[in-house]
């Protein structure tokens, strides 16, 4: 059994059978074969060896937000970065200051340290949930800002288990994209983040700033975030073209739209993924029927197969790191 193979060449734990929807803010989700929350280099970089070798199904998850996992029975392993989560501080010689973070750093811990030293540049990040590693793989962003451009440096676990550093010019990064974290099977283990001096209460006003932006965000509600990103090129937000094409309170079993923010869909208690999919679906269909804008998942989806497509503009349901 795949179990029994982990545990032969890990030193971490291996969960069997593990349920899903305890694993996301969304809380959906059936149960995955083998669980793994590594804290040492060598578990990660001798699960991607053995993976290599044998082809087992492998999915990566951080804090579990901006993620749709799996109904029923999903085979394989499913790689938590959560305990991976040091950092490390140090002056670059030219006033600025390197963040070295693990994947599993909470980006909210990331936002408040800072503050707290004096060190601007990553404000636009307060609010938003996840992990740094999650927060690199899709690229998080705010008010025209995202933390790829604040990337000097990414360490990588490939696919053959060896690391790989990425120095900047190596890499690029996109609306809500990172390429280089979508190839299959490369994990972003840690990454160094550039960050500069600058007045605390400058520092707080920006937190505070878009704290109060996210303001209108449901709070207290089991979602994913964002389900959609905003479309390049329609000058309007996804949020305010669901709006306007009446989405709000659209509702599949126990799956709705946010009454609150059109571009949100909360689990009401028992909602399952088929659910969330087929909401999103109708959706999707409705501002493509009244505006003749396509719009695209920003949520990943998880454990759904390799070459599996959910029918959402084309997207392929795929790896991620949340």
């Amino acid at each position: 059994m795949l179990a029994d193979e982990l545990e032969k060449n890990l030193t971490c734990r291996i969960g069997r059978d593990v349920p899903l929807a305890p694993l996301s803010t969304l809380g959906v989700g059936g149960h995955v074969e083998c669980f793994l929350e590594p804290s040492c280099m060598k578990d990660f970089q001798s699960l991607f060896l053995m993976r290599a070798k044998d082809s087992f199904p492998l999915y990566i998850l951080g804090g579990g937000s901006n993620t749709v996992l799996a109904d029923g029975f999903v085979p394989g392993v499913l790689l938590s970065t959560r305990k991976w989560n040091g950092i490390s501080w140090c002056e670059a010689g030219d006033g600025t200051v390197i963040a070295e973070v693990q994947a599993g750093y909470p980006l909210s811990s990331l936002v408040e340290e800072a503050a707290q030293r004096g060190l601007g540049g990553v404000e636009f990040a307060a609010g938003i949930p996840g992990t740094v590693g999650g927060a690199v793989a899709g690229n998080a962003g705010a008010g025209g800002r995202s933390i790829g451009e604040l990337l000097a440096e990414l360490t990588t676990v490939e696919p053959d288990g060896n690391l790989k550093q990425w120095k900047r010019g190596e890499f690029s990064c996109a609306y809500r994209s990172f390429p280089l974290a979508n190839e299959e099977h490369r994990l972003i283990i840690s990454c160094k983040i550039v960050l500069h001096p600058m007045p605390r209460e400058a520092i707080r006003a920006e937190i505070e700033h878009f704290r109060s932006v996210r303001g209108i965000q449901p709070r207290g509600e089991r979602s994913a975030g964002c389900s959609f990103k905003n479309p390049a090129g329609a000058g309007q937000s996804a949020g305010l073209l669901l709006d306007q094409c009446g989405c709000k309170g659209m509702s599949v079993g126990d799956a709705i739209v946010s009454e609150r923010h059109a571009n949100f869909i909360l689990n009401r208690g028992k909602a399952a993924a088929k659910d969330i999919i087929e909401l999103m679906r109708a959706c999707q269909e409705r501002v493509l029927e009244r505006t003749g804008v396509c719009l695209k998942p920003e949520v990943k989806f998880l454990g759904f197969g390799q070459n599996a497509a959910c029918g959402l503009a084309g997207e392929k349901l795929e790896l991620c790191a949340s």
